[in-house]
C-alpha cells in the first residue's frame, strides 16, 4: 500500500511546487517542436530530466504554456522509467493494476487545478462541464478500485496481469528489457490518450454546457453503470459453489463482455465532453482509437482463447466468436481484462 500510493507523492509535491511558484510566465519564442526536441534529448537522462523540471523558469513555462507537453514527461519519469524499475526489482508487473485507475484520477487532478482551469471572471472557480467531468471520472474510478481490490481479496501486490505473466514466460530471459515496451511504454499512449479530452473538458475557455454534454453525461453514467452491474454478475457467479460453466444470465446472457462495453462507453463518453467544449476531435480521439481497436481485436480474442482452453467450455459455446452469450472460466482467475491490451486484468 505504502508504494502503491508513494509513487505518487513526487509527482504531486513536483506540480504544487510548480502551481505555487509559478506566476505570470513568458513563453519563450522557440516553437512547440523545438520546445518538445529540446526536451525530448533529455529522455535518457531522467534524473536530469527531472532536474529541469523542477528549475523554475524552464519548468515554469512548461506547467504553464505546455502542460499536456509537462503530463508527458512527469509520466515518462514516474511511470515508465520509475516502474519499470519497480517490475524489475519485483519480478512483477502488479503495480500498473491499480493505476489504471490512479493515474487517470491524477492527470485529472492536475487538468482540474490547472490555471488554464481557472474561470477569470469567477474568482477562479471551475467550469460546470469541469466539476462534471471530474465528478464523473472519480466515481468511475473509485467503482473499479473497488472491484480491483475486491477481486484481489484486499492484498496489494500479490496478483499479476495474466496477459504479462504469459509474456514473462514466453519473452524468457529477454523480458527484463521487452517489458519496459510492453508494458511501460504501452501504458503511456493508453493512459495518457485516453485522458487528452480532459484537457479541453477542464479549460475554463470551453464553451457553454449544450446537448453534447447532456449525451456524454448519460453514456458515461451508462458504462458506469454498466460495468458496476457486469461486475458484481461476474463475481457472483465465480462465487457460487455448484455454478455453471456457462454465465448466461443477467447482462452476460446478452454478450460475453458486458464489462467490455461498459468500459468503451465510459471512455467515449469522456472524449464527447472534451469535444463538447472545444467543437474538435483531434488530437483528443487519439486514445480511443487507440484503445478500442486494440481491446476489440487483440484484447478479447485472447480472453476469449483463455476461457475456452477447456474442451468442456469450448463445446458448449460453438461458433464462439458468433454465438451472443458469455463463457466464464470454471476456476477462479482474473476474469475479464480491462480495456486493453496493455491495461491490467479486471
Amino acid at each position: 500500500a505504502i508504494l502503491m500510493f508513494g509513487v505518487i507523492v513526487p509527482p504531486v509535491l513536483l506540480t504544487y511546487h510548480l502551481r505555487s511558484t509559478c506566476g505570470a510566465v513568458t513563453k519563450s519564442d522557440a516553437s512547440d517542436m523545438e520546445l518538445a526536441l529540446d526536451w525530448l534529448r533529455l529522455l535518457l537522462r531522467p534524473w536530469a530530466l527531472l532536474q529541469r523540471l523542477a528549475a523554475t523558469e524552464a519548468g515554469c513555462e512548461l506547467y504553464v504554456h505546455h502542460p499536456a507537453m509537462y503530463v508527458n514527461l512527469v509520466y515518462f519519469i514516474v511511470v515508465d522509467v520509475g516502474f519499470y524499475m519497480i517490475y524489475v526489482l519485483q519480478s512483477s508487473t502488479w503495480l500498473i493494476d491499480p493505476h489504471w485507475q490512479l493515474i487517470p484520477m491524477s492527470i485529472a487532478a492536475f487538468w482540474y487545478s490547472h490555471p488554464d482551469a481557472a474561470l477569470k471572471t469567477d474568482g477562479g472557480s471551475r467550469h460546470p462541464r469541469a466539476q462534471l467531468a471530474l465528478a464523473l471520472l472519480f466515481l468511475w474510478a473509485s467503482r473499479l478500485l473497488h472491484n480491483y481490490f475486491r477481486r484481489e481479496g484486499w492484498n496489494f501486490g500479490l496478483g499479476e496481469d495474466w496477459r504479462y505473466a504469459d509474456m514473462r514466460g514466453a519473452h524468457g530471459a529477454a523480458w527484463w528489457l521487452t517489458q519496459f515496451f510492453a508494458v511501460s511504454l504501452a501504458q503511456h499512449g493508453m493512459l495518457v490518450g485516453l485522458t487528452l479530452p480532459l484537457q479541453a473538458a477542464m479549460a475554463a475557455e470551453g464553451s457553454a454546457l449544450n446537448g453534447l454534454d447532456v449525451v456524454a453525461f448519460l453514456i458515461c453514467l451508462g458504462g458506469i453503470c454498466t460495468g458496476c452491474v457486469a461486475d458484481n454478475q461476474l463475481r457472483r457467479y465465480m462465487l457460487t459453489k455448484d455454478r455453471p460453466l456457462i454465465l448466461e444470465t443477467g447482462l452476460w446472457r446478452y454478450s460475453r463482455h458486458p464489462n467490455h462495453f461498459g468500459e468503451q462507453s465510459w471512455w467515449i463518453g469522456l472524449l464527447l465532453f472534451g469535444v463538447a467544449a472545444k467543437g474538435q476531435w483531434w488530437p483528443i480521439c487519439f486514445g480511443v482509437l487507440f484503445n478500442h481497436p486494440l481491446d476489440t481485436f487483440v484484447t478479447l480474442p485472447l480472453i476469449e482463447q483463455r476461457m475456452l482452453r477447456g474442451p468442456e467450455r469450448a463445446q458448449l459455446v460453438p461458433g464462439a466468436h458468433v454465438a451472443d452469450r458469455a463463457v466464464a472460466a470454471a476456476q477462479r482467475q482474473p476474469e475479464e481484462g480491462r480495456l486493453t491490451i496493455g491495461a491490467p486484468a479486471q
